[in-house]
Parts: structure tokens; sequence; C-alpha cells
């Protein structure tokens, strides 16, 4: 799903990895990967607040948060991103820590 904003962009992802990675492991890359991946933990206060483009705009920083095991499988997971899509796409840190999973 992709939901248009004047100058963000929000992305869901469904995610199918080689293996079973814990969530943990999952936020733990993805905070250790760059300086602009944000991972953002999975309470509602904290989402609405921090994984919205009002907080984004402006920012090089990419928060991800939503991340959640899906009943497809083990190797299965969710995340939800928002980007500045006039500085940075939401997606770009994801895909980069995902091929280093791959």
């Amino acid at each position: 799903m992709r939901v248009g904003a004047l100058r963000c962009h929000s992305q869901a992802f469904t995610i199918k990895l080689k293996k079973d990675v814990s969530i943990p492991t999952v936020e733990e890359l993805l905070a250790a990967h760059n300086p602009w991946a944000k991972v953002v933990p999975n309470d509602r206060e904290i989402t609405m607040r921090e994984l919205t483009p009002a907080a984004v705009t402006g920012t090089l920083t990419t928060p991800v948060g939503r991340l959640r095991k899906l009943n497809m499988g083990p190797e299965f997971l969710s995340a939800f991103t928002v980007g500045d899509q006039l500085l940075w796409g939401a997606a770009e840190p994801l895909r980069r820590m995902l091929r280093q999973l791959a």
C-alpha cells in the first residue's frame, strides 16, 4: 500500500526473508545500518507521533515501525515506513538492510 501526501510518502511492506529472524534482531539491524533509519517502537502513542509525514517532513530520517511477524510463516514480517520524498525515499534504507539479510 502507498499513501500519497504532499511532501512525504508512506509505505507498508510485506517481507519474506530467507530464514526466520526475530523482530529484535531486525530492529537491531535496521538501527545499526545507517544514521537515517530510525526504528519506532510498537507503541501506539509513539507510532502516532513519530511515524507520520508531519514528523518526517524536512528531515533525512526514515522511521521504520509497525514491525510484526505475520501468520503466513515465521519468515514473513510487515513494516511501515515514511520518508520525505523530496529528500529521500522511505523504502531506501529498508531495501539496503534487507539486501544484507537476503
